[in-house]
């Protein structure tokens, strides 16, 4: 037995209706944000929250005395922003400069970099800050002249 053929074919279509628009005023209920909540529990909202407590008193003066602060103004804003961004610009132009750095794996690199002289170069200064391994250094330097 074919179970398609078991069911009536009718139209889905002619079941449908059109959507029926309902005015807002004949809607059964109110949207919430239209209510206020403590009004409709009946409480009643004071100004000013009154404490009779040590805390209260100083969060209260803390309060007041923040609202008497004075205001950083803009132009003054506006030149430490200017002054930190040239001290900036001036950190970053000297770490980008060419320094020596004095370190036995520098000079290795270099080597390995086939910059023998640079490699000598630090080397011998590093001989120098530390004359107790100048002989070691010495030893170091002496394939690079090969």
């Amino acid at each position: 037995m074919n179970p398609k053929a078991s069911y009536p074919k009718k139209k889905i279509h002619s079941n449908l209706k059109p959507a029926q628009h309902i005015p807002v005023e004949h809607m059964l209920f109110e949207p919430m944000h239209m209510v206020d909540y403590f009004a409709s529990q009946g409480i009643k909202l004071s100004e000013e929250v009154q404490t009779g407590d040590k805390l209260g008193k100083q969060l209260k003066s803390f309060t007041e005395w923040l609202k008497t602060m004075k205001k950083v103004h803009p132009d003054k804003l506006g030149q430490n922003i200017v002054q930190t961004d040239v001290a900036v610009q001036n950190l970053a132009e000297k770490s980008n400069t060419e320094g020596d750095i004095l370190t036995e794996a520098m000079a290795e690199v270099f080597a390995m970099q086939g910059k023998n002289e640079k490699a000598i170069e630090v080397y011998e200064k590093l001989s120098l800050l530390n004359p107790l391994k100048s002989a070691y250094f010495a030893a170091k330097i002496l394939p690079l002249k090969g």
